[in-house]
């Protein structure tokens, strides 16, 4: 099993605090809604961007393998 991050879009207040602390590229910012997403990356398991996320928007989810590109 691997995991990933999803946001919770409507406790997203746009800061970008998550995207600058992860190394893998997992979450990024979307430019028109100005809120994270999830890139379909594995999650390295550093967990920094839940700890830092303001708002508690982010969870982290066990994935099987071969559901996301990693």
């Amino acid at each position: 099993m691997a995991y990933t991050v999803n946001v919770i879009e409507e406790k997203c207040i746009g800061c970008s605090i998550c995207t600058r602390i992860c190394p893998t590229g997992t979450l990024k910012m979307d430019k028109d809604s100005k809120k994270a997403y999830n890139t379909g990356i594995f999650c390295d398991n550093a967990w920094g961007c839940l700890y830092a996320c303001p708002t508690k928007a982010l969870n982290i989810v066990e994935v099987n393998s071969d559901e996301t590109t990693g």
